[in-house]
């Protein structure tokens, strides 16, 4: 499997020129996730790390796409660049009316085949069938709020506020994250609720 470093990763973000505040919850994503990989890794469950960084920082590389407005708002203060914005236009009329990982999926599918695959997944809630790598990425997402780990139920408030659907989708979807959940800890030896702790130790 051919995955970018380290170095090639933080590259997309300079040059997508990806908002500050998206590129910090990346970063947060990426810190959860890798936690949880390596501690599913111990209890012996195969899991590849570096696809797991790959993914977590990719995540929401081109989550600009699916904004209409480039603005702050209640839920989100961040002034953006001028930069930001030239290039939030330039990606919206590129790739009109595409998800963020169907983005990064075009963008990444000659180089990097798999890991663009996955980011059409791994922010999917409609994918079934999810590898470990892409679980532990689409739980550690739900976990973080901007830069903070939050219970489940607090980001499910925000996320149902700032996309609005129908109650009976909201709760297909936190009844699919909830299973993931149980399928992550059912393997370790901490709780969801020990998660936020575990990691700042």
């Amino acid at each position: 499997m051919n995955l970018p470093t380290e170095p090639e990763c933080m590259d997309y973000f300079e040059q997508y020129v990806v908002p500050k505040n998206i590129f910090h919850h990346c970063l947060k994503v990426r810190e959860v996730s890798f936690f949880l990989a390596q501690q599913l890794l111990q209890k012996k469950v195969q899991v590849n790390v570096h696809f797991v960084n790959c993914l977590a920082l990719f995540h929401d590389m081109f989550k600009v796409v699916t904004l209409k407005e480039l603005a702050p708002n209640k839920f989100h203060k961040y002034q953006f660049t001028e930069k930001e914005k030239e290039m939030w236009k330039k990606l919206r009329e590129q790739y009109p009316n595409l998800y963020e990982g169907d983005v990064a999926n075009l963008i990444l599918k000659d180089k990097y085949p798999e890991l663009a695959f996955s980011l059409t997944r791994v922010s999917n809630p409609h994918a079934e069938n999810l590898s470990w790598e892409e679980s532990i990425v689409h739980y550690a997402d739900w976990r973080v709020f901007q830069e903070k780990i939050v219970p489940l139920q607090e980001r499910l408030v925000y996320l149902r506020e700032r996309y609005p659907r129908s109650d009976d989708a909201w709760m297909k979807y936190a009844q699919k994250i909830k299973e993931q959940e149980e399928k992550i800890f059912s393997r370790l030896s901490l709780t969801p609720e020990e998660l936020a702790e575990k990691i700042k130790k």
